[in-house]
């Protein structure tokens, strides 16, 4: 067998492990929208050049038919990537939302490193039902000036919304609508451009994850958030930018 027969099997070989990889990433650590926006493509990309390229391109290096040592070698390339991309997905999996939670205006995606800056435990999120990562909402005062206070004092006091774990709640199935009760004021910050593209059955909020913030769209039939869009759409480009400044530490992470 050839070289380039060689590198050909591993890089088959290779593709079958990632199609795998990316089932689990995509499907269930990063499922719908939060694959493209919430880092499951940046941490793929982590996966790939292990994967894809450099063991594959190793085997290509090193193989010569007959060569003393060579099952050594491949050996030595297969352990080399296996530990590459088990580090590697360790990395993903860390990185992903373990829960959607919508506070006052807006959707954060939360993940394990800010329940860890915030001293809070994650594992209080196995008392919510459904899979990861769990829809929620912080609950807030039936009066709009005291939910308004009382997202302002969460600022002061460095106790933001959407980690105050003892206010989550499941979004329902029924009436969630209800509950994105400041959707009249987002849509009226975002231009008529993107209210045009709306899908039905949306309900519309601010987003901020790690690694962007814009808007989302959750259909309330679906039960999922179905759409993402940027910032750029923004009449108000001032007042997102306070309200990204306020959520500073989602941005942290």
């Amino acid at each position: 067998m050839s070289r380039w027969q060689a590198f050909g099997i591993h890089l088959s070989i290779s593709a079958v492990i990632l199609l795998l990889l990316l089932a689990v990433i995509m499907f269930v650590w990063f499922p719908g929208i939060l694959f493209s926006v919430d880092g499951g493509w940046a941490g793929l990309r982590i996966v790939i050049g292990v994967d894809m390229v450099l063991g594959p391109l190793m085997t290509l290096v090193v193989y010569k038919a007959g060569k003393p040592g060579l099952k050594f070698d491949l050996t030595a390339i297969a352990l080399f990537q296996f530990t590459c991309m088990a580090a590697g997905m360790w990395i993903v999996y860390n990185e992903r939302p373990l829960a959607l939670v919508l506070a006052h205006d807006t959707v954060y995606s939360i993940t394990s490193q800010e329940f860890e800056d915030y001293d809070k435990d994650p594992g209080v999120l196995d008392e919510f039902p459904g899979s990861y990562p769990k829809l929620l909402y912080t609950e807030m005062p039936e009066n709009d000036i005291a939910a308004d206070i009382a997202a302002i004092r969460s600022q002061f006091i460095g106790d933001p919304l959407f980690i105050q774990t003892e206010r989550y709640r499941v979004l329902p199935e029924r009436n969630t609508a209800e509950i994105f009760r400041r959707e009249e004021s987002v849509r009226a910050s975002v231009s008529e451009e993107l209210l045009s593209q709306l899908v039905q059955n949306c309900v519309f909020a601010k987003f901020i994850s790690a690694v962007t913030s814009g808007y989302v769209c959750f259909d309330t039939e679906q039960m999922r958030y179905v759409e993402y869009y940027e910032n750029e759409y923004s009449q108000e480009p001032a007042a997102a930018e306070v309200v990204a400044g306020e959520s500073s530490s989602a941005e942290d992470i």
